[in-house]
Order: structure tokens, then sequence, then C-alpha cells
């Protein structure tokens, strides 16, 4: 029997033993380019030593992560396992074929029969009538007597071993494969007075591993999964996140020290394709939006930030996978516009979640060091000044200015009242009215 591939007439492959289309397939998904696939394929294997094979698997399977299970029927002993990936092409059957008969047909339906000589380039034939040059765009087929030994058509395991059981049996094969990666998409829309948004949230699953899983059980895993590398390599681990709560269409418990979520329902991840699940459907969240003058990181602009709590409260309450956050805002009219987009963190429930939109148009900040004194070898004090100009023709705002002085630091005086969050941080919170410009001082005495 003769089979056309790509111009090619080639016999079909002959299995040693005939094996079915998986019967059941588990796919769990990490966020590093890695899953787990676990499949289960009904075979029919005789008494004693047999082979017989998994074919098309994906192309990134690591072939060392196998393990092969049986379900019943007696005993199976594995002697070896294969993995073989040398697939048929052209240049793999001209390579095959040197110095071997091969018939060709060109375009104009004029048959050449030969002996092949080259097996890149033009094709060069030793006929009975002399060598004949075929150039690559005039060639219509080529025909060759078989497939040689070793050549496949899609990536394939193959296992010889030794039953002890009955005929028919029930395997499992599980495999760790690189090229499949899962990551979270947040999509807001912002009322028109800032104060709320309809937050909804989509899983997105991304197959890039060489193989489709038709029908795939479907699990993401949460959690910080380690994997080995070797000596002088780059440590490998995947950053996830743990959700606890019930999303839609996600199912979530412990395993381990880590969380999966497993989708209730079953679903095609076809090869080189990006599928989207929901995870969160319009959830209605109160927010605040937040002016932050950070000198250090923006010169003299000022940002624009929106932040939300996530918490039951708040209709969330749930851990976030980090991930990207795309803010469209309600408009006058009605309609919504594009705000910004930011990153965010893998966030715990109860913490807030603070996005950056951009930079306030008719906001500037403005900050000067006024004098530095030098104490000691390790002590310095310094004056700062920031002025803040509102260019609004109406709205007041309160910004947030946020300082470094590095060191160990503390402020000797300041014209306003200030905060420290942290060791790091320095902060003033300060309302500017429309068309004014605030002057915010202070002296602080930093130990480096």
């Amino acid at each position: 029997m003769k089979a056309t591939l790509g111009g090619f007439v080639v016999p079909a492959l002959a299995l040693a033993v005939a094996v079915a289309g998986a019967n059941e397939i588990h796919v769990t998904v990490y966020n590093n380019d890695l899953a787990l696939v676990k499949e289960v394929r009904s075979v029919e294997l005789p008494k004693g030593t047999g082979e017989f094979s998994f074919v098309g698997v994906p192309a990134r399977i690591d072939p060392t992560s196998v393990r092969l299970g049986v379900r019943g029927g007696g005993s199976l002993s594995v002697l070896e396992q294969n993995y073989r990936y040398d697939l048929v092409s052209r240049e793999k059957l001209l390579e095959r074929y040197l110095d071997q008969p091969t018939r060709v047909v060109t375009k104009h339906d004029k048959l050449h029969e030969g002996i092949l000589k080259t097996a890149s380039g033009s094709l060069v034939l030793e006929t009975a009538d002399g060598v004949v040059l075929l150039a690559n765009d005039e060639i219509a087929d080529i025909t060759f007597p078989e497939i040689p030994e070793g050549l496949i058509t899609r990536p394939t395991l193959v296992w010889i071993v030794d039953n002890d059981g009955d005929a028919k049996r029930d395997l499992e094969i599980a495999y760790l494969t690189e090229g499949m990666a899962w990551h979270t998409e947040y999509v807001a829309a912002v009322d028109s007075k800032d104060e709320r948004m309809t937050l909804n949230g989509w899983v997105s699953i991304q197959n890039n591993s060489g193989a489709t899983y038709e029908g795939a059980h479907v699990k993401v895993v949460a959690g910080d999964v380690h994997r080995a590398q070797r000596p002088g390599g780059m440590p490998r681990g995947m950053k996830v996140m743990a959700m606890d709560s019930a999303a839609p269409g996600f199912e979530e418990r412990s395993f381990f020290e880590y969380h999966l979520y497993d989708l209730d329902r079953t679903t095609t991840l076809a090869d080189r394709e990006v599928k989207q699940i929901q995870l969160l459907e319009d959830r209605e969240v109160p927010l605040t939006k937040v002016y932050v003058y950070e000198p250090s990181r923006v010169d003299d602009k000022v940002q624009v930030k929106i932040e939300f709590e996530n918490t039951k409260e708040n209709d969330l309450g749930i851990p976030l996978p980090g991930g990207k956050f795309r803010v469209y805002r309600e408009d006058m009219d009605g309609a919504l516009e594009f705000a910004g987009e930011d990153f965010i963190d893998h966030t715990a429930r109860d913490e807030k979640v603070s996005i950056v939109l951009g930079n306030a148009f008719d906001l500037v900040g403005e900050r000067n060091e006024t004098d530095a004194r030098r104490i000691s070898n390790r002590i310095w004090e310094r004056t700062f000044e920031i002025k803040l100009r509102n260019r609004k023709e109406e709205d007041a705002v309160t910004i947030l200015v946020r300082e470094h002085p590095g060191g160990i630091w503390n402020v000797l005086e300041s014209s306003h009242e200030w905060e420290k969050p942290n060791t790091r941080d320095l902060e003033f919170e300060i309302p500017v009215s429309a068309g004014e410009e605030v002057s915010v001082t202070y002296r602080v005495r930093v130990e480096y």
C-alpha cells in the first residue's frame, strides 16, 4: 500500500502492534513551559515478548520522564523503552535513497527513472540515457519503493515488553512535555466616577508542545514547583499562585503543598493554540483612584493608580494569580475607553492590589535638594523641597509623595505630617486644590 506525503509517494507505516487512540487524556499545565500528560490506551499484546508503540506524542516531550503502568490483567515487564523522532521529510528520504533506484515525474508529466545521486538542491539522476539534472520547481512527484527503516511520520514511543497477562491491556502512560504554559489576564471596566469596576478574569493556556489533546481533562497547578537543573545551569522553577476559591469552571483542591484547579468539563487543547477559560465573571469591586509622586522613579511625573482590597466584602477574597491587568474607563457619553494596563504579582486574599495606569497630564511634581551637611564620615543631613502643582480647572486632588532617603534615617524637620510605613519609605499625603501649588520641605538625617 502506498500513500502520498507532500508530493512524495510512500507506503503507509505498519506498526508491530495496532494501538487505538487514547481512551482518556489528562493534562496538567504549569506556568513555566511545562505540562504533565497522562493517557490511557487499549492495546493488544501477545503472550511473552512483544513490541507496541504510542504514536503522536508531543515533539517536545522529555523522553526520560515517561512512566508506563498497566491496569489489571496480570503482570507486564518493560524490557526497553525508546523514543523515535527521526521524522519523514524530503531531506531524510533523499538521504536514505542515495545511490538507489528512484522515479521522478515532472510537472510536464515526463517520467525519469534512475539512480539518485544528490540529496540537496537540484536532483541528479543517473539514467540509462545519461545524467539528468532536475530543478526543484520542475518536480511534481518522487516515488520511492518504501519508507526506509527507522523513519516515522510522527514522534513515537516504543516499548519492548514481556506480557504475562491478558492479551488486551489498558496501559497508562505519563510524561512531561515542554511547550505548554498558563497565565492570567484581567479586564476591568471602571465607572465614570472612578469608584467601582466590573472585573473579569481569564486563564489562558498556551500549547506549543507539538501535539493536540482532544477531549482532555485539564488542570492548572498553583504552587512553587522546583525543577532539577544540571550543575552550572540557571535555576528552574515554576512561580505560580494558590487560588483557593470557587471560580467559574474550576474546582480547587489541595495537593501536596500546592493547589490544583480542575476544569469541570473536558476540552481540546490544539497544538499552536491559546485557549482562554473564564476565571472571574462580572465581579463588582469598589476601588480608589490614587495619585503618586515618586521622584526617584518618575522624575516630574505624577502617576495615576487604581487600588482595591482583595476581600470577600469587595466581591473577591480569592488569591489572584499574577498576570496582565487591563483597565477600560467609562466616558461621559457612557462609552468605554482604554485607560491603561499593568502587571500584577500574585496577590493573596485580603491584600491590596495597585494598578499603574499612566501619568496624570495636569499634575506636576518638582524635587530639589536645597541643603546638604556632612556631620561625620557616615552621617549626613539633607534638606529637600518638593513642589506639587495641580493644573486641573476644578478637581482638587490628594497626592501621595513617596521618598527613599536610604540608609538609617530620621526626619528632623518637616512642613507637613509624614509617615514611615517601612524602613525604606518616607511618605506624605498632600491635598492640592485646583490651580494651586503646594511646597513640601523636610530635613532628614541619614546614616550610611
